[in-house]
This record gives C-alpha cells, structure tokens and sequence, in this order.
C-alpha cells in the first residue's frame, strides 16, 4: 500500500525529492535494488541531499555489485566528513567489495582509530587481510575483536578458519570447539569443524559433532546434508548420496545439498553434475559457490559437445570476475584455469600475478591449482619459489598422518622377486599409460611383481584388462578413502612405490604421505617435485634433471637415456602423407598440439616472432578448444597485437583424434617455458621436427629429453634468439624436413626413446639398485 501511494502521489508530482527519497527507501528494504537506486537518483535529480543518501543509495549499488559506483558516492562524503566513524567502516567495506585490498584496509584502520572499542572494524579488517592472503594478520585482527566480544561464535569461527590455513590445525581446531560450543546451531561452524576433525583423523568425534548439530537444529536439511559430507569422507558413498538425493527431494534447490551431489558425482558422471549445480545455481541466482562451481565442472565436461560447455564456462567465468573482485582469490584457480583454455590474456592477468595466489593455494591445500601455473615463472627465484611453495604444502599436508605399518620382508640379497608398485587412476587408455604400459607388459615376472593401484571412477577398458592379465595385482578401489588405501597397498610389501598421477584428477597423491611402501617415487604425470618428503625420489634422466639442484625435493631416480619409452599404446603405425604440408598448402605451417595453459605471454612471444620471421607462413592450433568462438577470436586478438595478420592462423578443434592432423603440419613450434612432453613425442612418431626451448626447471626440459633421445637433439635451443633462429632455418631446409618426414619413425626405433624392452630392463635395474641401498 505504501509503494502505491507513493507512486500515485510522484505520478502528480514528479519533482517530490521527499517522495522518491521515501519510495527508494521502502524498494532498498524489499531488496529492490535496480528500482531503489533509479529512485535514489530520482530524489537527488529533483533535489534531496546526495550526502545525505549516500549510505543507503551505495548499499542499493553494492547489493548490485557496483562496487565501483558505491565507492564514488561515499568517497567524496567521508572526505569532508574524516571524523564519521561510520562512513569510514562503510567505505572501507564498500573499498574491500571493489578488490581494492590495500586502500580497504586503510580507511578500515581510520575506523578502528576512531572507535577501537566497536567490533565491525576488526572483524572488517580481518576479512580484508585474510581475502589479501595475511593468514596471521587476520587471526590476530579477529582475536582482538575477540577481546571485546568473548562469546563471538563468528569470529571463533573466523579465528579457526585463519589458523587452519596457516596449519595450526591444533589452534583452529580449539578455535572452532569454542564456536561450537556458543552456537552450535550455525551450519558454518559444524561444518568447518567436521571437517578438519577429518583431516586430523578423528572420525568419532566428527561424528559426535554432526549428531550435536542434528539434535541443534531437528529437521534442518543442512544438518543432514552435513551428515552426507561426511559419509563421503569416510568413503560411504552410496549412503551419501541417497542422503543427499533425499534432501534435495524435499528441496530441489537446496544449495550445499546439490553442491555435495556434484562434487559426489565429480569426473566419473559430469553429466549428472552439472545437473545438480544447475539446480543449485537456478535456486541461488545471487550464489558465487554456485555459479563457480558450475563453471569448474562444465570446464570439466567432455560428453556430448565439449566446446560448448566450454563457452558456457567461459560466460560464466567473466560475469564472476565483473561481479566478484574482493573474491578474486577465492575464485582465481577455476577463473584462471577457463581463461587459459581460452586463451583470454587480458581477463588472465585481471585475476592477479601467480606469486600472489601461491599463498592463498597453500592455506586451502589446492596443489592441483599449482599444476597449472608451473610455466608462470621468468626468474630462477620464481622458480625456486614454486619448489618452496610444494616443499611447504607437503609438510602441511602430511603433518598429522601416521606412516601404516609395512611388513616385514627379506633382503632383496636373499634372491626374493623386486616388488613394484604403479599408482595412478590413469592406467587405462590414456596417455599416462603410453610410457607405463612397456613397464607393465614387458617386465621379467621371474625377477619382478608388478602392483597396479587405480582410483578411476568410470568403466574398465581394453587397456586396463591388459594390465590386470599381467601385473601379480591390480587393485582398483575407486572412492577409497586414502588411509585405507595407504594399508592395503602396505599389505603388499612393495619395495618401490612409483606414484603417476600427482594431483591431477582421480588421484591420491596424499597417500604417499603414509609411507605404502619402503621408498617412494614420482614419475610421468606431474613433471615437477611434488612437495611430500615421504616421496623419496623422482624419475629423471640426463636432459630433464636440472642443473641448479635446488630446483629439485627429491633425490633423482636418474635413468641412464631416457625418462620415457614411447609403448605400442599411443604410438602405433597411424599414416604419414606422402610429400611435405608446405608442397600442398605452398607455405610452411607452424603449429601446436600443447595444452593452452602452457601457452604463456612468453610463449606466444616467440611464436609470434618465429611467424615474423618466415613470411606466409602459419599457424595451426590442433585442440579440443581450438574450434570455439572464443578461443579463435582470442588467439586472433593475441597475435594481431604481436603484428602478426590473424588470418593466418587455422584452427583443428579435435580430441584424442589428433594425429593425422600432423600431416598438415610442417614444424611444430613448442610451448614455452612448461613445454611438452607426450605432445612432443607425438609429433616426432608422426615425422614432424619440434623446436623447444630448454629451461632451468624440470616441466622445461621434458622436450630436450624427448628429442635427444629421438636422435634430433639439435632442435632444441637455449635461447628465445636460438629458439626463432632454429625454425627460421627449418622452415627453409626443405631436405631435412623431408628426410625427417619419413625416417624420424626409423630414427626413434633405432634410439632409446623407441626401444620398449631396453628402457624396461634399464628401468628395474635402477629399481632393483635403489631399493638394494
């Protein structure tokens, strides 16, 4: 009734400032907030203080993520105002909303001076420095506003989360008991609490906590849906998800149950998750966990049109980083990792320097958002700070787990078979298994017992049934929580257990931290030390091991030729063409099959320059991405802004079907500083020349090994000059390129990269050596 006099009366008088100033009033409180700041304009327009309205008409701006606009309204008002204890907390609010960090915490400080005895300004002050990644300024700005208000589940809440991410588990979890204990009906704190009781282990006691948050609040879903979680967590899954399903029966919106449901379903049924974060992002339009969530899964997703999940990803993406610039360090590992897929280097850069997001990775334990970044470096330090940076997170990581208990087994000296173990939830048809296969198939089972350990979530196939024919086990145990599956690889008395997966997705690389097996080591899918100190050794060879050896954690597990052996999985006698591309396009055509997050400024630096450098030649993108909208478009803008004509870059959108198209490919130009590894061989088994840049660190020297060990050892350069000048010179040796075309295959055979049975027998030896010590 109030809103229809209002109206009627500003219908007769449309220059009523009073009357508008009321009505945007009565839209802010019914949280209106479009139609609010139309009228609040409206009541300065016809003559009511702007500062008077400042507060109320930035919050309607604020509430409509116009952080910007907000803070250009009461900037001006506090100014002539400095004394204002609230225009100074509201600004310094509305400064942390616009992810302007630094001046936030200013004016947020110019509050408390004003008033140190008000609560909001600590707690503001907090959240601002914990949002900058300041762990431990955060924790002390909540434990002094815990000094004006003791019995603050919040800020206990706020406390232990600060602590946890600086790796006082024990501090956090003292700080989240006595949130609890006020208010134990807050579903924050149930569920922060539940879950590091989990990491450290103590399953009864997170237990006692869900069942005091259920008896808190009798027919809250949230409650239940906190029981689920946990469930997952103990690896009850079907239990869990009927939970789940119920909850989201009764409510299909409900957010942390469809949340739950999707990270349930994960990469074994993308299809299903996206549905339930589709619900959850339908119900809770205003929700960023929603909406971040779906992008990350539909980032994910490759059943039916792979490109087109990507596009909606990406649209989503954008309207987060618009939206959400105090989130921007929550949000930068799914952003970042949509933006390199489509190769956006603007929206890229927006989201911050790498250096600055390292800690705020550490404190949520992301190792998997690390993977992604490992070509992000310019200097040695940089590069010596991403070791640190895994050094640190394996120490947390494995903090408070216990080594299992391994059997006692005789020396090796006694004549007893070596005993090895291959973990990753990638031995099955994938890449991975390209190099592992040859160690699977071909090993001396009179000398050697093999063990396979798979946590893959979808179907057997043809490749995993080989390997289960030939190891002495294979253990599959999807879903398996990681201490289980840390006692039952024990129970096989391994002498060497060789984690393959790293964190990428459907591992564990956290059960190394409890010591499986008598020696640990790494190999193949992460090309870089993983952190954990329980991983004894990495795999190497004389080209990748690096030369500075503070650029590895590990001792090296040196091979003596190659790391790798290209197995009959991955490289089988797919056709080469007859002639060379440049003889049927009439030019040269440079291309990549990399992944784009390798595709650094730096890299497309030097492609760009290499295009410069021979003229009418081109560009071929073969990947998934390459036949989207915006991963073209964006490619164009890149090398148009490197004054190279884009309409001379071609686009081949494929996966897994990618090897003929090398047939149009006449150099393949690697990516840069993170070159590539399975792509280089490939490129090289289908006769086409790779030049690659040697760096200091391991993901930049996986190249250099392959193309040694191929015979071709002089494309590799050591110089972005060397780098330009090699494919310069390529691209006008038309006989080596044809000579290569054909013969590269012989080449490889003839060489260790392409002698299965001569890396196997060299690889148990150094197995059979090192556990011998």
């Amino acid at each position: 009734m109030a809103e229809a006099a209002l109206r009627l009366r500003l219908r007769d008088q449309p220059g009523n400032a009073m009357a508008w100033q009321q009505l945007a009033a009565l839209l802010a409180q019914w949280n209106r907030h479009e139609e609010a700041v139309e009228a609040f304009a409206r009541a300065v327009a016809a003559g009511a203080s702007a500062q008077a309205l400042a507060t109320p008409h930035a919050l309607s701006l604020s509430a409509l993520k116009r952080h910007e606009e907000a803070v250009a309204l009461v900037a001006p008002v506090q100014a002539r105002k400095p004394k204002d204890f609230a225009l100074a907390n509201l600004l310094g609010v509305l400064l942390k909303r616009a992810g302007r960090l630094d001046e936030a915490l200013a004016m947020l400080e110019t509050a408390r001076r004003l008033e140190p005895r008000n609560l909001s300004p600590w707690q503001n002050i907090g959240n601002t420095l914990e949002l900058k990644g300041d762990y431990a300024g955060a924790a002390a700005a909540f434990a002094g506003g815990l000094k004006i208000e003791p019995r603050n589940a919040e800020l206990w809440r706020l406390h232990g989360r600060c602590l946890r991410a600086l790796g006082d588990r024990d501090g956090a979890r003292a700080s989240l008991e006595k949130a609890f204990a006020i208010e134990p009906r807050d579903r924050d704190v149930a569920s922060l609490l539940t879950n590091l009781l989990i990491e450290l282990g103590e399953h009864e006691r997170a237990l006692a906590v869900v069942e005091k948050a259920r008896a808190a609040r009798p027919g809250d879903q949230a409650a239940e849906v906190l029981a689920a979680r946990l469930q997952m967590q103990l690896g009850r899954i079907e239990d869990a998800k009927q939970a789940l399903e119920r909850t989201i029966a009764a409510n299909p919106g409900d957010l942390s149950a469809n949340l739950a449901l999707a990270r349930l379903h994960g990469d074994g049924n993308r299809r299903a998750a996206n549905e339930a974060l589709r619900r959850a992002v339908e119900a809770n339009p205003a929700s960023w966990e929603a909406a971040e969530a779906l992008m990350e899964s539909l980032s994910r997703s490759r059943y039916d049109d792979e490109v087109a999940h990507l596009e909606e990803a990406y649209r989503i993406a954008q309207g987060l980083l618009e939206k959400h610039p105090d989130r921007m360090a929550r949000l930068a590992r799914g952003l970042r990792t949509v933006f390199q897929r489509v190769l956006d280097e603007d929206r890229l850069a927006a989201t911050g320097p790498v250096s600055a997001l390292l800690p705020h990775w550490l404190a949520e334990g992301r190792h998997s958002a690390v993977h992604y970044e490992l070509g992000q470096v310019e200097t040695l330090q940089d590069r010596i700070d991403i070791v640190e940076w895994h050094r640190a997170w394996g120490r947390r990581a494995s903090a408070k787990i216990r080594a299992v208990a391994l059997p006692a087994t005789p020396a090796l000296a006694t004549g007893r078979k070596l005993r090895i173990g291959f973990m990753s939830s990638d031995l099955r048809n994938h890449p991975v298994s390209y190099f592992a296969l040859p160690l699977i198939e071909l090993h001396d089972p009179d000398k050697v017992e093999v063990f396979c350990y798979s946590f893959y979530e979808g179907e057997r196939d043809r490749v995993q049934e080989i390997m289960e024919r030939k190891a002495a086990g294979f253990r599959w145990w999807p879903r398996q929580p990681d201490a289980q599956v840390a006692e039952g690889i024990a129970r096989d008395g391994l002498d060497i257990l060789f984690e393959l997966g790293g964190s990428t997705a459907m591992n564990k690389l956290e059960v190394m931290a409890h010591r499986p097996a008598r020696i640990g080591a790494s190999w193949l899918a992460y090309p870089h030390s993983a952190g954990l100190e329980q991983i004894d050794y990495v795999l190497v060879d004389p080209y990748i091991k690096p030369e500075d050896p503070r650029l590895l954690i590990e001792q090296p597990f040196e091979m003596p030729e190659s790391w790798v052996v290209l197995g009959r999985l991955g490289f089988n006698d797919q056709p080469i063409h007859d002639g060379l591309p440049e003889e049927r396009n009439n030019c040269i055509t440079f291309g990549t099959a990399n992944n784009p997050y390798k595709m650094t400024t730096a890299c497309l630096d030097a492609w760009a320059a290499v295009l410069r450098a021979v003229p009418r030649s081109r560009f071929l993108f073969v990947r998934p991405e390459a036949s989207g909208m915006a991963f073209m478009d964006n490619a164009r803008l890149a090398f148009a802004r490197r004054d190279v004509d884009p309409t001379r870059l071609d686009f081949v959108g494929v996966r897994g079907k990618h090897l003929p198209y090398y047939n149009t490919m006449d150099i393949a130009l690697d990516s840069l500083p993170h070159v590539g590894g399975t792509t280089t061989c490939e490129a090289l088994w289908m006769g086409v020349p790779t030049i690659s840049l040697v760096g200091a660190g391991f993901p930049e020297r996986l190249a250099y090994s392959n193309l040694s060990n191929a015979g071709v050892g002089d494309l590799a350069a050591f110089s972005l000059e060397e780098y330009v000048a090699k494919a310069e010179a390529l691209a006008r040796d038309r006989a080596r390129r044809r000579e290569l075309r054909h013969g590269l295959r012989p080449m490889i055979r003839r060489n260790p990269l392409g002698q299965q049975q001569r890396f196997v027998d060299l690889f148990y030896a150094k197995a059979h050596e090192v556990a011998s010590r």
